[in-house]
């Protein structure tokens, strides 16, 4: 199953990649997670580790909390500005 979430991420990833050249250039930021997604589950897909548990686990929840803060910062810094 976990090669069908690497698929899922890296073509998610190159379709905000696409879309952040045409309409926003915040895209761009979500394209590189989902990279990081997709990375991270390809690791954790050909090594014995278990990258969603322990320290790693950790390190994936704080970085998709870090990208989740600075989205609602700039979805409210864009709607306040408007």
């Amino acid at each position: 199953m976990g090669w069908l979430y690497t698929v899922v991420w890296f073509a998610i990833a190159v379709y905000l990649f696409v879309m952040a050249l045409r309409e926003n250039r915040f895209l761009f930021v979500l394209s590189g997670f989902m990279v990081f997604l997709g990375v991270w589950e390809l690791i954790n897909t050909l090594t014995e580790v278990d990258m969603k548990s322990g320290t790693y686990g950790w390190i994936y929840r704080g970085v998709a909390a870090v990208v989740l803060v600075g989205c609602l910062i700039w979805y409210f810094w864009r709607r306040n500005k408007g």
